[in-house]
C-alpha cells in the first residue's frame, strides 16, 4: 500500500511530534537529529529543510507544546471557570491538570529536562499564568482579599505555589514513580491540597486575634 505523501505542514508537525517524544525521554542534549530522522522515517536533510538547526526544532517544539496545551485547557469545560468560588476553581484546575498529565506525561518530562538543561521550555510555559483558568483563580483570590474573606497575601506567589505543588505531585507520580500507580490517590491529594490552601487563606476575625 502506497504511503500518503504528507504536505509540508503535515511533515513539519510530524517531525515536531517525533522530536518531542524523544526530547521527553532523552532530553535535548541526549537526542540527535539522526535519531529523530530515523523515528520519523525521513532523512536528516528533510529535517534541516524544515528547521535550520536543532535549536530551531527545539524552539518549534516549545511553541507547539504550549499552543496544544493551551488549546486543551480552553476545551476542558471552560465554563467551570466562569464563577468566583475560589475553592471550586482550585479544585477544577487541580483535577484537570492531574488528569491531563496522567493521560500524557510528555509535558512534565519536557519541563523536567528543561529545568536540568536550559530552562527555556520551563520559562516559556510560565505564560500559563495569563491563561483563562489562572486569570479566574487570580480574580477570585483578589476579590476575596478585597472583601476580607482571605488574608492579604501575595496573590501571584500563592497561585504559583499551588501550581508548582501540582507539578511536583505529577512528576513524582507519573515520571519518578516509586510506588504502584493509584488514580484514587489523586482525589485524596486534591482534597488535602485545596483544603490546606483555602484554610490557610481564610482571614482570622479581629476578635479572635485580640483574644489570643
Amino acid at each position: 500500500m502506497k504511503k500518503k505523501r504528507l504536505s509540508q505542514t503535515e511533515r513539519r508537525t510530524q517531525i515536531i511530534e517525533v522530536a518531542m517524544r524523544l526530547f521527553a525521554n532523552k532530553g535535548f542534549k541526549g537526542t540527535t537529529t539522526r535519531a529523530i530522522a530515523k523515528l520519523a522515517g525521513v532523512s536528516e536533510a528533510i529535517i534541516f529543510r524544515h528547521f535550520e538547526t536543532k535549536e530551531d526544532l527545539y524552539d518549534a517544539i516549545i511553541s507547539h507544546t504550549i499552543e496544544k496545551r493551551v488549546l486543551f485547557w480552553e476545551q476542558d469545560e471552560s465554563n467551570l471557570y466562569d464563577q468566583n468560588d475560589l475553592e471550586v476553581l482550585l479544585r477544577n484546575f487541580a483535577e484537570t491538570y492531574i488528569m491531563r498529565n496522567r493521560t500524557d506525561p510528555t509535558f512534565i518530562r519536557l519541563m523536567m529536562y528543561s529545568a536540568l538543561e536550559d530552562h527555556k521550555f520551563r520559562e516559556k510555559f510560565l505564560q500559563i499564568n495569563r491563561s483563562h483558568q489562572m486569570t479566574a483563580i487570580r480574580r477570585a483570590l483578589d476579590a476575596g482579599i478585597k472583601n476580607g474573606t482571605y488574608r492579604p497575601v501575595d496573590a501571584h506567589l500563592t497561585i504559583r505555589t499551588f501550581f508548582w505543588t501540582l507539578l511536583q505531585y505529577c512528576t513524582s507520580q507519573f515520571i519518578a514513580r516509586t510506588r504502584s500507580d493509584d488514580p484514587d490517590r489523586d482525589r485524596a491529594v486534591i482534597d488535602n491540597l485545596v483544603g490546606i490552601f483555602i484554610n490557610g487563606l481564610i482571614a482570622v476575625p479581629a476578635s479572635r486575634v485580640e483574644s489570643t
